[in-house]
């Protein structure tokens, strides 16, 4: 097994190193000395596709597979449902992909003897990668969740780290330790609270990832200024799970589909997306918060409004709709928008925080073209 391992931790970083992802302080031998194993839990999760569940690969039973997908390019499922017992369709904690952790730690650039705050402390190896460079008696890491904190502690423990972790509402932030120089969410906000504004130092930093609807992603770097705003750019499109107080509503495309097909209306014609690209999705989610967008087979799409009660098909050359909401009429809109300002990348949006106020805006702060936690 540790043979396995070592080969796979050893593929794994050579594959970050070939897509460039050591930067910004955070090197290789920084990322290889926190082995992702060793806060990986006995049993991980893997989606069937089958049942529609997520279901559990056990080291025990099955340590290849396991530590396959501990060393995997992609994000490990830890938790489903809470830890509760329900029916394995939520994940809930993760062990984040290592692509995406490294773009997340590179745009905070904390710098050694930074005070950094955390919120979510998930399996801990995270907050071990933030030990490793900024100290961990600078680092403070907030877990809503108190089966995870006495296991992520544990787990830090047996690898060496002592950093300051903390059962609470991560929304609320940690004051006790407050101003920090860095904080960082690894859990999606639609709102950024105003409690993060208020811990971080003028000419801090805050890293968070966005989530505008279920499906919608992006990845925030702010800079707090002097008058308790932040400002900053989107850096990424990465996926992470919410926050638990910002939760929406896990939407069932194919429940909703399958109830409510036979009402649906056909269209005459429906927008044309063919050239609707990621930096597309993105630009939707900014002027339509709230609608899921997804990519169906064969070059389809379907939007879904969070109440689940307006949707629209496109595929094959036919548009249905359906509910009181026209969304073929607001997706060409929002489309033509993004073609009229020159198909902006995700990396040309910004946006502005206060306590009261969180607006996006293209290429600069006064042209605001939509707002956050809408």
């Amino acid at each position: 097994m540790s043979a396995d391992i070592d080969v796979l931790g050893r593929r794994l970083t050579e594959s970050l190193a070939r897509g460039g992802h050591f930067q910004a302080g955070w090197t290789q031998a920084v990322f290889e000395r926190v082995p992702r194993h060793l806060f990986a839990p006995e049993t991980v999760w893997t989606w069937d596709a089958a049942t529609s569940r997520w279901v559990p690969v056990r080291r025990g039973r099955a340590p290849e597979d396991w530590a396959r997908l501990v060393y995997g390019e992609d994000a490990v499922v830890t938790q489903v449902d809470d830890g509760g017992m329900g029916p394995g369709r939520e994940a809930t904690s993760s062990i984040s992909a290592p692509a995406a952790v490294l773009n997340m730690l590179a745009s905070l650039e904390p710098r050694p003897g930074d005070r950094v705050l955390e919120i979510g402390t998930g399996s801990g190896y995270h907050t071990a990668l933030l030990c490793e460079r900024v100290g961990e008696q600078r680092v403070t890491s907030v877990e809503i969740d108190a089966k995870l904190v006495r296991a992520a502690v544990r787990a830090l423990a047996d690898a060496g780290y002592r950093p300051h972790v903390v059962w609470g509402d991560g929304e609320l932030g940690w004051p006790d330790g407050a101003p920090y120089d860095r904080l960082i969410s690894t859990a999606a906000v639609r709102r950024v609270p105003p409690a993060w504004l208020e811990q971080v130092r003028p000419g801090g930093e805050i890293v968070t990832p966005w989530f505008p609807n279920y499906h919608g992603r992006g990845l925030i770097w702010l800079r707090m200024g002097d008058n308790g705003t932040a400002q900053g750019w989107f850096h990424g499109r990465e996926a992470f799970m919410p926050v638990r107080g910002q939760r929406a509503e896990r939407l069932d495309v194919r429940a909703v589909w399958e109830a409510t097909r036979h009402e649906a209306r056909r269209a005459a014609s429906g927008p044309d997306l063919r050239d609707l690209d990621a930096h597309g999705e993105f630009a939707l989610s900014v002027r339509l918060p709230g609608v899921g967008c997804y990519r169906q087979e064969h070059d389809g799409w379907f939007f879904l409004s969070e109440d689940n009660a307006s949707w629209a098909q496109l595929s094959g050359g036919t548009a249905f709709r359906h509910g009181d909401r026209d969304l073929l009429a607001e997706v060409a809109a929002a489309v033509e928008w993004w073609r009229a300002h020159d198909r902006p990348k995700l990396f040309d949006f910004g946006v502005t925080v206060t306590k009261d106020r969180q607006d996006i805006w293209l290429r600069a702060p006064d042209r605001i073209v939509g707002a956050m936690g809408v």
